[in-house]
């Protein structure tokens, strides 16, 4: 009853964060367009061009503001910490969508770059810095303690249901 409830409840962080990944973005993107609008309709290519690689620019400023607090407020949990990553990731992903339609080729390419340095250094910084290997197990075998009866256990039963089938 209680890993039903663990599962449940881990379901729940995910989806939490998720959302709070998709909200960070939504609120991103109507700030952006709130405070820079889109020109007119009847404006050239190259404003809006001009538009697409500014607001391209912005929102990967915001993406990393955002991957940079979901690395600061790691310690205090992981749902919000997760949630604030998948919001910078997503922002990340709406920055470089707006900015490959933008016309300039070397500008364009600058944002993609930098994109792509920022996301793998913050992926660095979350999921690989500062992670020990693994202690090796005390005794020779490849698992320790009680994982090591409970796997005995089970290998008992998975050869005698074996037997019992072959029979």
């Amino acid at each position: 009853m209680n890993s039903q409830r663990d599962l449940s409840q881990s379901v729940l962080q995910v989806v939490f964060s998720i959302f709070l990944g998709l909200v960070v973005v939504a609120f991103i993107g109507i700030g952006v367009n709130t405070f820079y609008p889109e020109p007119s309709y009847l404006a050239d290519e190259e404003n809006w061009n001009a538009y697409r690689l500014t607001t391209s620019i912005i929102l990967l400023v915001c993406a990393t503001v955002v991957m940079l607090l979901s690395l600061v407020i790691s310690d205090t949990g992981p749902v919000l910490a997760n949630g604030a990553l998948l919001g910078g990731l997503f922002t990340m992903i709406y920055a470089v969508g707006i900015g490959i339609s933008a016309g300039e080729e070397w500008p364009r390419f600058a944002v993609i770059c930098l994109a792509l340095v920022i996301t793998v250094g913050v992926g660095w910084w979350k999921f690989v810095r500062g992670r020990k290997a693994e202690p090796a197990p005390v005794g020779g075998g490849t698992l320790a303690g009680e994982a090591e009866g409970r796997l005995a256990a089970v290998e008992a039963k998975l050869d005698a249901l074996g037997r019992a089938l072959r029979d």
